[in-house]
C-alpha cells in the first residue's frame, strides 16, 4: 500500500517501510511526541472542566429499554 508520510509527506510503502505509514523512525517519534504534548486532539471535551472543579455536576439519565436484557 502506497501512502505519504503524515509528517514529512515523503512517499512510503507498507511493503518496504518498517515504520509505515511513516517514512522513518524519526517521523514516527515526531508524531508520537505531538500526541504526548497534546498538539493533536481527538475531539473537544463534551463537558466544561470548570463546572466539575466548582462542583456543578450535571446528571444525564438514560432510559434503557430492558426488553433486550438477556436476564429477562
Amino acid at each position: 500500500m502506497k501512502h505519504k508520510c503524515p509528517i514529512c509527506k515523503k512517499a512510503t510503502d507498507s511493503a518496504a517501510d518498517a515504520d509505515f505509514p511513516f517514512c522513518s523512525e524519526r517521523c514516527r517519534l515526531a508524531d508520537l511526541g505531538a500526541w504526548a504534548s497534546e498538539k493533536y486532539v481527538v475531539s473537544d471535551p463534551i463537558f466544561d472542566e470548570e463546572e466539575i472543579l466548582e462542583g456543578e455536576r450535571k446528571t444525564i439519565i438514560l432510559d434503557l429499554d430492558d426488553t433486550h436484557d438477556p436476564a429477562n
